[in-house]
């Protein structure tokens, strides 16, 4: 371009269309002053280029490449307090995307740079609130030419097609145009290189900081790499995920401030040139649209006469980000992997150079946050190996001095190799994995566990920086009380290192507090905790618990979660009062279900009382108790409509397990309403029993747990009751166990629900000993229906499964009936039989089992023998044992089995 990267052989070789571009670039440069400065995001390379360039002309304006609303957060960016990993977070009708900056970001350094040079700051992009729903439909497409998101667009996560979407794992940085170029993927076949990010490595990153800071030749050279690429895609694909439209925007603003600056110097006023950074993808397209060239009227033509008018004034804000979510190992969709190793590597360059170093995050680890450091690339590596060293022997895998040692040897030959000027990003990892890997142990790959290795690998080469912004920053409200909620409680959040917290609200007022936040937090969808175990008193489980445990983690997808929610509130509290408005509109419509953020799921039709028990308990935890009393008026309204017995039952549990945790939810001045609901609960359910007895054979489980559900809720609220100087419940509680028992002795009750029902009222001391064993005998009589019969027996064995083992009548009983079911009967109900008796525990099992044997006279010692047989083994065994039977019958041999024409195939116990 400049005479220096496009000379000689390698002028003729290029395209006309490139060498006609670099050509332009002379002009716009010699004639109006425009530089451009194309880069890669996130590049230590292109960063130190870029500052080089600022610091020598002195630029009038720098145009970044961004969406210009930014331009109002350039005061927050600069602020002294401002620490990357950052970002500037949009939000659209196409969703939230991220505009991360790292101190290694060509664009982060231009900002601070300008900044010392007195330049006018700018962002020029498009506004992100500008996309239209083609763009958002191709924006997650696997691939340019597909549909992908081309570089500077939105899209979801890695860039593969193959990982799962991340609807908050986006950019607006994205480099899949770059990453699918075939003229890229040609370049790093003929260079020897494993994929894109290699051959940057080689061609720019490898460079020298002496190299680097020569920034006419290094931007020459970008503007050439990148153009190869951007010669591989039409212009329809362009157009289609808005590019063109981008970047006429960006033409416009350039030529805008152009304009302005030449004016001003008409007045006397001096100024100097115009430095242009952008990603290098589109550099190419604006040199052709300023400089009048044909290839550029497809961006002109989406220039309107009139100009684009005011920068927009799009939703943004500035919020943290972390290595984490800027690694491209890890499925960030732009810039350079490994961002804690970039980081140390552009520190190193300005070391040498004997430049400032630029603010990096308080967390970085030591090393590359210190003023001081390893000087230059070559003694950078050596500090990495020894880091990651350092880091696995502290996981357990230790590497020895010597394996050390032969790594950096070895790194620097394989960078010789390889004709790098230094040991680069893949030259370490190459030589990490063949000196540090022993024989037990690796650094892990996809869908196998960690491994210490991998791990210190990750933290070293990956980084854990998370960044800051400063007090009272263009940050929504809602997130400056969530952060100062969540800090009042003593939770960390200063990285972005997920911490587990153990916690005893039953007899710490400063647990409850921080339980409190962390539930929140989990019911308006922030991301931040969840709970791992402990009780769970809105999904009703582990209530017997004493302590919880929660994982919670800060990352920026919690900030940005949280400003999604801005429109609802502008604190917690406020937030969380919408969530349980909607929830209690939904649940008191048309039956659309309780709200997903409310964590409230009711399925299809009108509210339930379970559905409404759970946002009971919702409210209870998340500590806003002044607002039971809508919800309580319509769950008692639904308690009078709910037609199923089950969301009944489901729904009193819950309401008197949170009655029996209300010191601990701090509900105790609901303690009586609570008690009165399950009161109203126990009444609504005696008159749903009798619906029990009409269950079809393929809902009596469900029917059966339901009546065992009811059992434990008679007993419990019994208890609570006593326990309650008004006798809460009495009344219900006669009246469902007087329906009950109606139920029981209804001959037309289905069979299992009348045999649980005999089952548990023997339990519990209501059937005698002699009408349970008439029942059985009767339901399981000769000449009754063999399914039937069986379904009975599953409801006994469901409702109480020991009692075939301590009754003997019982189980002579049920002896007695296998042993007269013919061979086939016995076939066709034996799937049934099976699951009947799974409900013994295997111990119990293993007993009834020596019974049976001592019963049938088989040895008692075989019955541990474990023998694998199918249910077609026993069909073709019973088979042979008819064939046997008919040939001693037809040789007069029929008595050896039981006289003539004994049938002994009849099944057992």
């Amino acid at each position: 371009m400049s005479g220096v990267a496009m000379s000689g052989g390698l002028r003729e070789l290029a395209p006309e269309r490139l060498r006609a571009a670099a050509a332009a670039v002379g002009r716009l440069r010699d004639e109006r002053g425009i530089h451009f400065a194309p880069v890669r995001h996130h590049s230590p390379a292109c960063a130190v280029a870029v500052r080089a360039a600022i610091e020598e002309l002195h630029p009038a304006a720098v145009l970044i490449e961004g969406p210009e609303e930014f331009t109002r957060l350039v005061p927050d960016l600069l602020h002294e307090e401002t620490r990357p990993p950052i970002a500037v977070l949009s939000l659209g009708g196409s969703g939230a995307g991220f505009y991360p900056l790292a101190s290694f970001s060509p664009e982060w350094v231009a900002l601070r740079a300008g900044q010392d040079v007195g330049a006018e700051l700018a962002f020029i992009d498009r506004s992100f609130g500008e996309r239209s729903a083609a763009e958002r439909a191709l924006s997650g497409s696997a691939a340019p030419g597909q549909g992908g998101a081309a570089e500077g667009g939105i899209e979801n996560g890695g860039g593969s097609g193959t990982e799962r979407p991340d609807p908050f794992a986006r950019t607006l940085m994205s480099e899949r145009y770059l990453a699918h170029s075939e003229a890229i993927a040609a370049l790093a076949r003929r260079l020897g290189c494993r994929d894109h990010d290699e051959v940057w490595d080689q061609l720019f990153e490898a460079r020298a900081s002496a190299e680097l800071a020569d920034w006419r030749t290094v931007f020459d050279d970008v503007f050439a790499w990148s153009a190869l690429a951007r010669l591989d895609y039409e212009e329809g694909v362009l157009a289609g995920e808005g590019s063109l439209d981008r970047e006429a925007r960006m033409a416009a603003r350039i030529a805008e401030t152009v304009e302005r600056l030449s004016a001003d110097r008409m007045t006397g006023s001096t100024a100097g040139p115009v430095l242009v950074v952008t990603g290098a993808f589109h550099t190419l397209a604006l040199v052709e649209a300023l400089s009048g060239a044909p290839e550029g009227a497809p961006v002109r033509d989406r220039q309107p006469e009139g100009g684009f008018g005011p920068p927009a004034q799009g939703e943004a804000w500035l919020v943290r980000y972390d290595h984490e979510r800027l690694d491209g190992l890890r499925g960030y969709g732009a810039g350079m992997p490994s961002p804690g190793y970039y980081e140390r590597l552009y520190a190193a360059h300005l070391r040498e150079l004997g430049l400032a170093p630029e603010p990096v995050s308080h967390s970085t680890s030591q090393s590359a946050a210190a003023p001081t450091g390893p000087i230059g690339a070559r003694a950078l590596a050596t500090e990495v190996l020894v880091d990651v060293a350092r880091s696995a022997a502290g996981r357990g895998h230790g590497v020895s001095l010597p394996q050390v040692s032969a790594a950096a040897e070895s790194a620097v030959r394989l960078a010789e190799l390889r004709e790098r000027s230094f040991p680069c990003r893949t030259d370490l990892l190459d030589v990490v994995r063949s000196c540090y890997v022993q024989d037990d142990g690796g650094v892990g790959g996809p869908g196998e566990p960690e491994r210490p290795l991998g791990l210190a690998i990750a933290e070293v080469f990956g980084g854990r920086s998370l960044g800051d912004v400063p007090p009272g920053s263009a940050s929504p409200p809602l997130v400056r009380d969530v952060r100062d909620r969540v800090r009042a409680v003593r939770l960390v959040i200063d990285d972005s290192v997920p911490r587990t917290t153990r916690l005893d609200a039953r007899r710490t007022a400063s647990h409850r507090a921080k339980r409190q936040v962390l539930a929140l937090l989990d019911f308006v969808g922030a991301g931040f905790g969840q709970l791992v175990s402990g009780p769970d008193h809105v999904a009703g489980r582990g209530l017997g618990l004493i302590t919880e445990e929660w994982q919670y983690c800060w990352t920026p997808l919690v900030e940005a979660r949280l400003v999604e929610l801005v429109h609802l509130g502008a604190t917690l509290d406020a937030v969380a009062v919408a969530r349980l408005y909607e929830a209690e509109a939904r649940l008191a419509g048309t039956g659309t279900g309780a709200a997903a953020g409310a964590g409230v799921g009711t399925g299809a039709g009108a509210a339930t009382v379970d559905a409404l028990a759970r946002l009971v308990a919702q409210t209870l935890v998340i500590g806003m108790g002044a607002h039971l009393p809508r919800i309580v008026s319509l769950l008692r309204t639904t308690l009078d409509t709910d037609r199923d017995l089950g969301s009944v039952v489901s729904g009193a549990r819950r309401l008197l397990g949170l009655w029996h945790a209300r010191v601990e939810l701090g509900a105790e001045e609901h303690a009586r309403e609570l008690l009165d609901l399950v009161s109203q609960a126990l009444a609504t359910a005696a008159y749903l029993v009798s619906d029990l007895g009409r269950t079809r054979a393929e809902d009596e489980d469900a029917a059966i747990g339901t009546l065992i559900d009811l059992r434990s809720l008679l007993r419990d609220a019994a208890a609570a009751g006593d326990g309650d100087q008004g006798g809460t419940g009495a009344e219900s509680r006669t009246a469902v166990l007087r329906e009950l028992a109606r139920l029981r002795d209804d001959r037309s009750t289905a069979p299992a629900v009348a045999g649980a029902l005999l089952a548990l009222g023997f339990t519990d001391g209501e059937v005698p000993d002699d009408d349970l064993v008439t029942r059985v005998r009767g339901a399981l009589t000769a000449g009754a229906d063999p399914g039937t019969a069986v379904r009975f027996l599953g409801g006994v064995m469901r409702a109480a499964p020991d009692l075939i083992l301590h009754t003997p009548e019982m189980f002579d009983a049920v002896d007695d009936a296998l042993r007269a079911l013919q061979s086939d009967a016995f076939l066709a109900v034996l799937p049934d039989l099976r699951r009947a008796f799974t409900w013994l525990r295997p111990t119990e099992t293993h007993r009834l089992a020596k019974r049976v044997a001592e019963r049938t006279g088989a040895p008692v010692d075989q019955v541990d023998v474990r023998v694998a047989l199918s249910e077609e083994d026993l069909a073709a065994g019973l088979a042979l044992d008819h064939e046997l039977a008919a040939v001693l019958e037809r040789d007069g041999l029929a008595h050896w089995v039981g006289g003539p024409g004994a049938d002994t195939t009849r099944g057992e116990a």
